[in-house]
C-alpha cells in the first residue's frame, strides 16, 4: 500500500499542472469558466426549452438582463419596452417568460388546474426568505395551507370590521391633517408631502393590525430595510438563476437565510417578544391581531405564523398605500385642473372638512376616477415580482410553456397598453366617469378588465377594501381641507421615480395653505 501510495504521489506532484506558476493556475482556471459560460449560453439560445420565444439577446443567454434592470431601477420600464417590441409573451431570462395579457393572467393567477404553478424557486421566494423567519398568506405555496391562512386572516378584512376601525383611520387621518395645516400657517414653507403620508399610512397600518400605532423609530428601521433590499435585488435575480440548478439552489437558499439572520430585517420592525406584549394588552379591542387570534386554534396556527403574517400585514399594507398616496397627490398636483375638480366635488358633498370622514366616499366618481387612475399608472408592486413556476407543461394564453419556466404577468405594461387604453401613458381620471366613456368617446374602447393593480384569484390581496378605504380618506380630508402647489416640479414620476418589484426614489415637496 505504501509503494502504491508513493508512486501515487510522484505521479501527481511531478505533473506539469503543479510546476505551472499560481497566475498560470488562475487564467486556466478563468479560461474553464469562460469556455462552461459559452457552453451554457449557446444552450440557452439555440437548444432551451423556451428557445423559440423571442426576447433580447442578454436575456436569453443569460440573466444579466434583468440584473442589469432591476439594479438600474427600471424594471417597469424596461419590461414594457419589451412587450412592445416582441408582444404579449417575451423572453426576460434565459428560463423566464413575462406576459402581458389579461388572459394570461387568468390562467397564471387563477389557474382551472390548483397545483399547476409553484412559488418554490422563484425571486420572490428568495425575497420572502429573506424577510421572513416563518410561513405567512405571502409565502405559503401549497393550496390547502395558503386556504387554511387566508380562512384565519379574513375576519380581520369584512366590511363589519372596516366599520368598527373607522374611528381609527379618521383619528390618524386628522393628525395629518393637523401637520399640514400647521405648515400652513407659513405659505412659504415647504415640507415633504411625501413623508407626512407614509407616516400616516404606518401609524394606520399598525394601529389597525395590534389596536395602537407602530413607533415611528420601526417605520425608519423599515425604510433602512427596503434601502438593502434595493441594493441586494439584482444579486437575488441572479441566485434566482442559480436555483434552478442542482444543490447549487440548495446552497443558495441556505445563504439568502443566513442573511436574514445577518441583518435582521424583520426584528427591528416588529420582533417576537413586542407582538407577545400587544397580544397580551389586547382587552378586546377590535384589530387585526384580535381577529387573528380568534382564528388561531381553528386554523391551527403556531405562535411563529402569527408573527409573521402581522409582520406581513404591517408592511405590506404600508408599502402598496405610501406609494399609491404619493402617486395620487403627484398626479393631482402636476393635474391642478383635476386637483380642483376633485376638490368642487369634495365641497359639494361636504360643507365642512369634519364630515368628510362619515359620509359615503364610494359615491364620489370624481375621487374613485383619481384613485383607480392613480393605480393603472403605478401599479404598487411589479409582476415580476410575484411570478411563478411552471409545475407542469401548461398554455398559457395559447403559449406552451414549459415545465419548469418561470413566468409572470406584467400588470404595469397591460395597464399601459395602447390595445387596451386610450392615451395610456397619460393621467386621464375622466376615463372612469360615466359621463366620458360612453358611445363617441375617446375612451368608450377602454379594456377596464385589464385593470389588475391588485392581482387576481385567491391569491389576489386580501387587505385590498380596507387599503381603498383608507386611501379614499386621507385623500378626501386633506383634498377638502387644503390647497397645495408642488414644489420639485422637475421631478416626473415616470422619468425619476426607481423601480423594481417596488417602487423607490420618490418624495413630492410641496408648500400648503388653507383652501
Amino acid at each position: 500500500m505504501g509503494s502504491f501510495t508513493g508512486q501515487l504521489s510522484h505521479v501527481l506532484f511531478s505533473s506539469p499542472l503543479w510546476r505551472w506558476s499560481p497566475w498560470a493556475l488562475v487564467g486556466a482556471a478563468f479560461l474553464g469558466f469562460a469556455f462552461l459560460t459559452l457552453l451554457l449560453g449557446l444552450y440557452n439560445y439555440f437548444l432551451h426549452p423556451v428557445a423559440n420565444i423571442r426576447g433580447p439577446f442578454l436575456a436569453a443567454v443569460s440573466p444579466l438582463y434583468l440584473v442589469r434592470s432591476v439594479w438600474s431601477r427600471r424594471l417597469n420600464q424596461d419590461i414594457q419596452a419589451l412587450h412592445r417590441k416582441y408582444g404579449r409573451v417575451v423572453r426576460i431570462a434565459p428560463n423566464e417568460l413575462s406576459f402581458s395579457s389579461e388572459r394570461a393572467m387568468r390562467d397564471v393567477h387563477n389557474p382551472v388546474v390548483s397545483d399547476a404553478f409553484t412559488k418554490k424557486g422563484t425571486s420572490e421566494d428568495l425575497i420572502l426568505r429573506l424577510v421572513f423567519s416563518s410561513t405567512n398568506l405571502l409565502t405559503v405555496d401549497d393550496e390547502e395551507s395558503h386556504k387554511r391562512l387566508r380562512s384565519a386572516l379574513q375576519p380581520a378584512f369584512t366590511a363589519k370590521a372596516i366599520r368598527e376601525q373607522q374611528e381609527i383611520t379618521q383619528f390618524h387621518v386628522q393628525k395629518t391633517l393637523d401637520s399640514l395645516l400647521a405648515a400652513a400657517e407659513n405659505p412659504n414653507q415647504t415640507i415633504s408631502l411625501t413623508h407626512e403620508l407614509n407616516k400616516y399610512v404606518w401609524g394606520n397600518v399598525g394601529h389597525l393590525s395590534f389596536g395602537e400605532p407602530v413607533s415611528e423609530e420601526q417605520l425608519a428601521h423599515h425604510e433602512r430595510s427596503k434601502d438593502i433590499h434595493a441594493v441586494v435585488a439584482p444579486l437575488l435575480e441572479y441566485f434566482q438563476y442559480l436555483t434552478s440548478m442542482p444543490m447549487v439552489g440548495t446552497f443558495v437558499r441556505l445563504v439568502v437565510a443566513g442573511m436574514r439572520t445577518m441583518f435582521g430585517f424583520s426584528g427591528n420592525i416588529l420582533g417576537k417578544a413586542q407582538l407577545q406584549r400587544r397580544i397580551a394588552r389586547q382587552d378586546g379591542q377590535k384589530n387585526f391581531l384580535v381577529a387573528i387570534l380568534g382564528s388561531k386554534e381553528s386554523a391551527g396556527l403556531s405562535t411563529d405564523e402569527i408573527h409573521s403574517n402581522m409582520l406581513l400585514l404591517l408592511m405590506g399594507g404600508y408599502d402598496s398605500s405610501a406609494v399609491t398616496l404619493s402617486a395620487a397627490f403627484y398626479h393631482l398636483l402636476t393635474h391642478p385642473e383635476h386637483y380642483k375638480r376633485l376638490q368642487t366635488e369634495l365641497r359639494g358633498a361636504f360643507s365642512s372638512t369634519d364630515e368628510v370622514a362619515s359620509g359615503n366616499l364610494l359615491q364620489l366618481p370624481v375621487l374613485n376616477a383619481c384613485l383607480k387612475e392613480t393605480l393603472r399608472l403605478v401599479p404598487p408592486f411589479n409582476g415580476h415580482g410575484s411570478h411563478r413556476i411552471a409545475a407542469r407543461d401548461v398554455v398559457v394564453d395559447g403559449v406552451k410553456v414549459p415545465a419548469g419556466t418561470l413566468l409572470s404577468t406584467d400588470m404595469y405594461t397591460m395597464q399601459r397598453d395602447p390595445e387596451c387604453w386610450a392615451f395610456p401613458e397619460e393621467y386621464r381620471p375622466e376615463r372612469w366617469l360615466n359621463e366620458f366613456n360612453g358611445a363617441g368617446t375617446p375612451f368608450e374602447k377602454d379594456v377596464t378588465s385589464t385593470w389588475r393593480p391588485f392581482a387576481l384569484g385567491h391569491r389576489g390581496c386580501i387587505g385590498r377594501e380596507m387599503a381603498m378605504h383608507s386611501l379614499r380618506m386621507a385623500i378626501a380630508t386633506i383634498v377638502h381641507a387644503c390647497d397645495m402647489k408642488m414644489v420639485n416640479t422637475d421631478f416626473v414620476w415616470d422619468r425619476d421615480a426607481g423601480n423594481h418589484y417596488m417602487w423607490h426614489d420618490y418624495d413630492i415637496k410641496v408648500t400648503v395653505s388653507k383652501a
